[in-house]
């Protein structure tokens, strides 16, 4: 019985024979990758044509996401105070150096980065190296890199997840030598390939979840490096989507893909066709974050030109970010430290202009709420 059992366990992909040669069927995923294609440039044009401030804003509240969401994925807690606080700076930069940091959050924030300022360089182990003591908070360590990697992350534990966002196919062994694995993906990393740089980032985040060479934040690392190649497929060093958030949006459909994946077959395509599926989902939040941003700044430049007050601008402000919000004169004056009178005065005004629009309760249950088709 016991070797009945055996002969059906699944093999793992890397005890396949063929391994590490994945395949793919690329006129399957030709349609899926067209659009893919098409609404990235779609949405490259949109924020070509933004103002230098409001571009500025999409790309560091793209990059901010990213970051958080695919830290929240491995079940980590960053700062986002902080992480804003870095992004905002390096991203104001010319030039971006990977450098020692001792805050994890700052870490997280520069290994982002880097994939954007320096994403047509080589992904050395000395870099994966740099990119893991960031993510850990930790300063480089001096010692090369083939001796660290060795002696530290030949067997790598699965990281400690919350038990409602664990990760099934982080149970699965790893290859017997990540070592010689990893130097293998590397080299087929930096190796040119007619492949298109979308499906290469799938292909590249696969095969290094599959390995795991890290005791931990493999899950980061492999869409780190996938992040290097859908930044060469734009072949500039600005994102405005995230596709760790896509993935979290989706996260029970990214666990069963790697879960199925792992014990399946060396033909990828179902795997790469998921991966297109959450940058999809990363396109369409950026095109909705873009036109609610496009929506807001021509919204205010209209109330502008109807004189409004600070009080009446801040409070439009607010009721644009809150879309749900209603608003009532005793919420305008305690917003606003003013009297009844003068919340009930600046909302009158805002009537007559036409700005805000009120509800049919009449008495304490009068309220307003914004007119967002202000013409």
């Amino acid at each position: 019985m016991r070797h009945i059992n055996d002969c059906m366990k699944k093999a793992y992909i890397w005890e396949l024979g063929g391994w590490p040669y994945l395949t793919w069927d690329s006129r399957e995923l030709s349609p899926l990758l067209g659009e893919v294609r098409n609404r990235q440039g779609l949405l490259a044009g949109r924020t070509g044509q933004l103002d230098d401030g409001l571009k500025k804003k999409a790309l560091l509240d793209s990059v901010v996401a990213d970051i958080m969401a695919s830290a929240r994925i491995e079940g980590k807690t960053l700062n986002e105070g902080q992480v804003i606080i870095t992004a905002g700076i390096s991203l104001s930069r010319k030039k971006f150096h990977l450098a020692d940091t001792d805050d994890a959050d700052v870490g997280a924030t520069t290994v982002y980065i880097d994939t954007l300022y320096n994403y047509a360089a080589d992904v050395t182990a000395e870099r994966l190296f740099r990119w893991k003591c960031a993510l850990e908070g930790k300063p480089f360590s001096d010692r090369a890199s083939a001796e660290r990697y060795k002696t530290e992350n030949l067997l790598p534990s699965p990281p400690a997840i919350p038990a409602e966002r664990k990760i099934e196919y982080l149970k699965a062994p790893v290859p017997p030598d990540t070592a010689a694995e990893t130097e293998s993906f590397l080299k087929w990393l930096n190796t040119a390939h007619p492949t298109d740089p979308v499906i290469k980032a799938g292909v590249a985040c696969l095969r290094f979840l599959l390995i795991r060479p890290f005791d931990d934040d493999n899950g980061r690392m492999a869409r780190t490096l996938s992040n290097i190649f859908l930044a060469r497929a734009d072949n500039i060093g600005e994102r405005y989507y995230s596709i760790s958030a896509g993935m979290e949006k989706n996260r029970r459909r990214y666990n069963d893909i790697l879960s199925a994946t792992l014990t399946g077959s060396l033909d990828i395509t179902e795997w790469l066709r998921q991966f297109l599926h959450f940058i999809e989902s990363a396109l369409t939040k950026a095109e909705d974050d873009l036109t609610f941003a496009t929506g807001k700044l021509r919204f205010l430049e209209k109330c502008k030109t109807a004189t409004l007050n600070e009080r009446q601008l801040k409070m439009m402000n607010r009721l644009w970010d809150e879309r749900d919000l209603r608003l009532s004169s005793t919420t305008w004056a305690a917003d606003n430290d003013c009297s009844s009178d003068t919340a009930l005065r600046d909302i009158q005004d805002l009537v007559t202009k036409k700005i805000l629009r009120k509800e049919n309760a009449g008495g304490r249950s009068t309220a307003y709420r914004l007119n967002r088709d202000l013409q």
